[in-house]
């Protein structure tokens, strides 16, 4: 945790000032989500008929309005140095939006982390202030683990950290398959809770005891997916996570941005 709370340390408080102009521009973004929604139909639909059930996005096809800009409801990270890697999407219970909730899944990760005991990961919210200075939660984000593609159903009580143990203590209570933490990530969803509209992104670390591996740092879905209109909102330390910051001087429209966003989804 030294590198975590070095990072805490030399963040600045967060305004109020700031801290509601930050709201009220993601809850616009959330707006403009549904309005799309209202404009082209039911664009999400759950994925199970039990009322539990939970999706992510289903992008659809539709050209967006005029005047309307994109919004990304996925994103993908990868850190290569440690190979840690995933994609994270919004979350719809019933086909409606939980503004503080969100599903990850995990592509790749550390080879390391099956056959290591002191492996873990945790994660982590935070936020920029008025400054352009960050500001990170100490806390781990709390997370359940979900059946299936669509999150059917929990199959874990709330976490806040995961290792090779407890996902073969998982594996085993809920008769699933495989023998390994990605054989695991691929027949489960990870639903984070507590991740709404007054936080920017998300720190994944990779731990070894005390000590830290890697990490990814994401940006939180809802977001623009135009990385230029994001740049022009956000401080530079959030504009360079977006996912397409190095594409920004593509002439895309905004439907090509919202299309390019959609290949995170899952």
């Amino acid at each position: 945790m030294k590198q975590i709370q070095a990072h805490i340390e030399n963040s600045m408080t967060l305004q109020g000032e700031a801290l509601w102009t930050e709201k009220a521009m993601r809850l616009m973004a959330l707006a403009a989500v549904l309005m799309l929604l209202s404009a082209c139909g039911a664009k999400v639909q759950p994925r199970a008929t039990a009322s539990s059930s939970g999706s992510g996005p289903v992008i659809s096809g539709t050209p967006l309005p005029s005047n309307t800009s994109a919004q990304a409801e996925c994103v993908g990270f990868d850190t290569t140095s440690t190979r840690m890697s995933g994609k994270i999407t919004t979350y719809y219970y019933n086909g409606t939006l939980q503004e503080d909730v969100v599903r990850l899944r995990f592509s790749t990760l550390n080879e390391s982390f099956d056959s290591n005991a002191n492996y873990y990961i945790q994660m982590f919210r935070w936020r920029t202030n008025s400054s352009g200075g960050t500001e990170l939660d100490p806390n781990p984000v709390q997370f359940r683990f979900e059946s299936g593609n669509g999150s059917v159903s929990p199959i874990s009580d709330f976490m806040t950290s995961i290792n090779a143990r407890q996902i073969a203590d998982l594996r085993s209570r809920n008769s699933m398959t495989g023998t390994t933490a990605l054989d695991f990530f691929s027949k489960t969803t990870i639903t984070l809770h507590g991740l709404d509209y007054n936080w920017q992104a998300l720190k994944i670390v990779l731990y070894d005891g005390s000590s830290t591996i890697g990490s990814a740092d994401v940006l939180l879905p809802v977001f623009l997916a135009n990385p230029n209109r994001y740049a022009a909102e956000k401080p530079l330390v959030l504009a360079q996570l977006h996912p397409f910051y190095s594409q920004r001087s593509s002439n895309l429209s905004e439907q090509e941005w919202q299309s390019r966003a959609g290949s995170a989804c899952f």
